[in-house]
């Protein structure tokens, strides 16, 4: 039987792309590539035909000449990736080694017979390419939050694959310091460059605390002036974000950010330029000084 590949480090993203395949199956069995064993269990009761639990390595990019072997032999009708940067390695490397073509950030998939279309945004957000492809495998990289994880079922039968070999060797193994999880975060408060001095984002800081929320910036905010660690910043390029509420704090919201945004179900704006993107964009505007509205709106949080 064809079959449609899902692959993603990450088992959020995992269990996003099942619920893709899903959408563009035509009788294929859908097979999860799992890297650990909480997500294989997860994928196996949440749409999946087959799972493949790979287990040994020290990296995820250690199965790459595995699922290149794999795919060589049963030639997969589409393979569906996450949207990070280990995955985006893998996928090149994949579609390299297959002559394949690959679709890169990829916000909507149809298909059509054996023809796929994606379309994924250009131009930082600016316009939208409609891609189609008619070659197997197609493949593609997924926007995260494009899709919703699917309903439990019954659970389908889960392959451990192992892999020991490597030529890279392991010196040194760091634990992840990232406290940000603004993928699944209901509240999401992002500091911009209306933000003059790097303390100030205490105050955006306590506010998304006192909301149960998560904090996020701007690309400059995080790249440029390095006040934040660089995976906290929204954007097309960045973090792609769908809250149910949304606060930027002194953001002009050009496009490349609100294409990271606009799926948020309400978007709030603290912004003193009456004219910036972001108050188009918003459902709500606070047009004022951050300075003065913040520490008041802080003071009757109780925060």
């Amino acid at each position: 039987m064809s079959q449609i590949w899902v692959i993603s480090e990450t088992q959020s993203a995992l269990l996003e792309l099942v619920a893709h395949a899903k959408g563009i199956a035509q009788g294929e069995s859908i097979v999860a590539w799992a890297f650990s064993t909480e997500a294989a269990q997860a994928a196996s009761k949440q749409g999946a035909d087959q799972v493949i639990e790979l287990t040994g390595a020290k990296r995820p990019e250690d199965y790459t000449s595995a699922m290149i072997e794999r795919a060589q032999s049963e030639i997969p009708i589409a393979i569906l990736w996450g949207s990070t940067r280990r995955s985006k390695e893998m996928a090149a490397r994949l579609a390299a080694a297959l002559d394949a073509g690959l679709i890169n950030e990829t916000f909507n998939l149809k298909r059509e017979g054996q023809s796929f279309r994606a379309e994924r945004y250009i131009y930082g957000g600016l316009c939208v390419a409609r891609e189609v492809m008619e070659t197997a495998p197609f493949m593609a990289i997924m926007v995260a939050k494009t899709a919703e994880a699917l309903d439990e079922g019954a659970a389908c039968h889960i392959e451990t694959l192992t892999n020991s070999e490597t030529k890279i060797q392991m010196i040194e193994l760091r634990p992840n310091l990232a406290t940000s999880n603004l993928g699944d975060a209901n509240v999401v408060v992002c500091v911009g460059r209306g933000i003059i001095k790097s303390e100030d984002i205490e105050l955006a800081r306590r506010l998304a605390s006192k909301l149960g929320g998560e904090l996020g910036c701007t690309r400059p905010v995080a790249e440029d002036l390095h006040w934040m660690p660089e995976e906290n910043y929204i954007g097309i390029s960045g973090q792609m974000v769908k809250p149910t509420v949304y606060i930027g704090i002194g953001v002009s919201g050009q496009i490349q950010h609100v294409s990271g945004i606009r799926d948020s179900k309400t978007i709030i704006a603290i912004e003193k330029n009456e004219n910036a993107p972001i108050i188009e964009a918003a459902d709500y505007a606070l047009v004022g000084d951050l300075y003065q509205i913040l520490p008041a709106l802080l003071s009757s949080l109780g925060a």
